[in-house]
């Protein structure tokens, strides 16, 4: 199955993203800058409030109209869904920004509670 061409943009974007995010946050590390990491840890759980926030919770958002309440007008359901896909995308343009983020702190957090003690640990 091929990919379209806006997932390929999307995967690219991901993964450049990652890239400029992990390699900053190594430059903090490097210099031993704490104010990055905490600036990292502020930024995820601001992009996590906001994900929350625009999706309307962690559950997939209503699009089916028989499935909102029957005291609703058609107008007012029109609304909801309209402005549902809205939050939809935004939350999905949130996403691409929060995961390297965490994956970032991720994979900090491995080396430092996982790697580095089974290395020193080995003698390595």
């Amino acid at each position: 199955m091929k990919a379209s061409p806006t997932a390929k943009r999307t995967l690219l974007f991901l993964l450049l993203n990652f890239v400029i995010v992990f390699v900053v946050y190594r430059i903090f590390l490097y210099f031993e800058l704490v104010i990055g990491m905490i600036l990292y840890l502020v930024a995820a759980a601001i992009l996590a409030i906001a994900y929350y926030t625009a999706n309307r919770g962690l559950g997939k958002p209503i699009t089916d109209p028989d499935a909102l309440p029957k005291a609703w007008s058609a107008a007012e359901k029109t609304a909801y869904l309209a402005d549902t896909a809205k939050r939809s995308e935004a939350a999905r343009k949130i996403l691409l920004w929060f995961f390297p983020i965490v994956l970032t702190l991720l994979i900090d957090i491995t080396n430092l509670f996982l790697l580095e003690p089974l290395l020193d640990t080995l003698g390595l």
